[in-house]
C-alpha cells in the first residue's frame, strides 16, 4: 500500500524544486507518533504548501523498501536507503539531488525541518 500526497499550493520562494519524502509503516508506533504530532503540524504549515510532499507507508515495518510501496517517479530514491536505516525516515530532495537523509524520530526537528526551512528562504 503506498500514499501520496502532493502539496503545492504556491511556487518555491527560489527556482529550487523542493521534495519531502516520508518514509513509514502502520505497524511503526514512532510513525504513527510523527504523523498524528510534528507531521499533522508541518502539514498545515505555509511551509509544506510550497513543497512537494510524497508519502512511502507500507502496512508492515519489513515491507518498507518493496517496489509496490513506491510511487515510481521516487523508486529511483531506494537506492539512497540502507537495510540498516530506521523509520520514520525522511529525505529532502532539491533539484533531483538528496541533500538530506535521516531516520528517527529525533531527526525531524534537528535535521529535516531546518534543512526544508534553509532550502526556502
Amino acid at each position: 500500500m503506498a500514499a501520496l500526497l502532493v502539496g503545492h499550493a504556491s511556487p518555491p520562494a527560489r527556482a529550487t524544486d523542493l521534495t519531502l519524502v516520508y518514509v513509514g509503516a502502520e505497524d511503526c508506533a514512532p510513525c504513527r507518533a510523527w504523523q498524528n504530532g510534528d507531521g499533522a503540524t508541518f502539514r498545515q504549515s505555509d511551509e509544506f504548501a510550497r513543497i512537494t510532499y510524497v508519502e512511502v507507508k507500507a502496512l508492515h515495518l519489513h515491507d518498507v523498501l518493496k517496489d509496490e510501496n513506491w510511487p515510481q517517479q521516487i523508486r529511483n530514491l531506494k537506492g539512497h536507503l540502507r537495510q540498516s536505516d530506521g523509520v520514520p525516515l525522511w529525505l529532502v530532495v532539491s533539484n533531483e539531488t538528496v541533500i538530506e537523509q535521516r531516520f528517527g524520530p529525533a531527526a525531524w526537528r534537528k535535521n529535516i525541518l531546518p534543512t526544508i526551512r534553509s532550502n526556502l528562504r
